[in-house]
């Protein structure tokens, strides 16, 4: 029996080359026999006409062609389902993309998404929105807000955004986080919620992270100062282990005095004071190379 395979394409994603994208899908689908159904996102309920998609056919696997956004949109769709999620890096970052250490090459991607065996890892809710890659509270999100206010594309965007980011922060924030039964009251310019090793410029941050140990890792950045944090994320840095403070939890809540930015897996969530967040052990299952 033939195997039926979803491709979910962002056209606007900051990298991609559709046709490119389209022809080369099409022509793994049939090199391997595989039933290939086509999806273009439009921004309006793609996350409903996906689900609507998986209700008429059972696929075994929902390839994703997009940045962060379009991969957590397919993921939130398959969480906790027995599919398999396949990834094509088209966005401006790719967070996870760069994480899990997914090629550069569109072709050497296809086969992974196509053939490799899955890998179940676990993701986080932050504030009741889903995180597959890295949630942080404070400049980065500041940053992305800025991004996302100007409509600017690509890496550069975020670099001409850092300058009225710098200028315009609040930071650096108090943060009174709630560990089990440990309170620990922190001032720090970022805090952040992951399972990954890196953002999706390259820079690491959590170098002993695991994406399914069942726990992910609190990460207070408390000895850099504002411009060399944004330095660092811009120039694909690696974050100093004497900079930052690591935890490792399966639940954690999070208070500040005033309002503070979130910033889900690249997409700005709002302002808050209260910020919690818990782990869905083995909850997504990624096709990718062992890890």
């Amino acid at each position: 029996m033939k195997k039926n395979i979803l491709l979910v394409l962002n056209p606007t994603a900051g990298s991609i080359d559709v046709d490119s994208v389209l022809s080369k899908t099409k022509s793994w689908s049939q090199k391997l026999g595989c039933n290939l159904t086509t999806y273009k996102t439009t921004g309006e309920n793609d996350e409903d006409k996906i689900e609507q998609l998986l209700k008429k056919v059972t696929y075994e696997r929902v390839i994703a062609a997009g940045g962060d956004g379009t991969l957590k949109m397919v993921a939130s769709v398959l969480i906790e389902t027995p599919i398999i999620l396949g990834i094509l890096a088209c966005g401006s970052a790719n967070g996870l993309a760069t994480s899990l250490a997914v090629p550069k090459d569109l072709n050497e991607q296809l086969e992974i998404a196509f053939q490799s065996h899955p890998k179940t890892i676990d993701t986080i809710v932050v504030n009741d929105t889903l995180c597959i890659h890295i949630a942080d509270v404070g400049i980065n999100a500041e940053l992305i807000y800025n991004y996302e206010k100007s409509k600017s594309s690509g890496m550069l965007g975020y670099a001409i955004q850092a300058i009225p980011t710098l200028f315009k922060s609040q930071g650096p924030y108090e943060f009174k986080i709630s560990l089990k039964e440990n309170v620990i009251n922190k001032k720090g310019i970022l805090l952040a919620f992951t399972n990954a090793k890196k953002y999706g410029t390259g820079a690491m941050i959590n170098p002993d992270g695991k994406i399914n140990d069942g726990h992910f890792e609190v990460i207070i950045f408390n000895k850099l100062s504002i411009k060399d944090i944004l330095k660092t994320f811009i120039r694909r840095l690696s974050i100093p282990k004497t900079s930052v403070e690591i935890y490792t939890a399966k639940s954690v809540s999070v208070t500040c005095k005033e309002p503070v930015p979130l910033q889900v897996d690249g997409e700005f969530i709002g302002k808050f004071k209260k910020f919690s967040a818990h782990i869905k052990p083995e909850s997504l299952k990624i096709a990718m190379h062992p890890f």
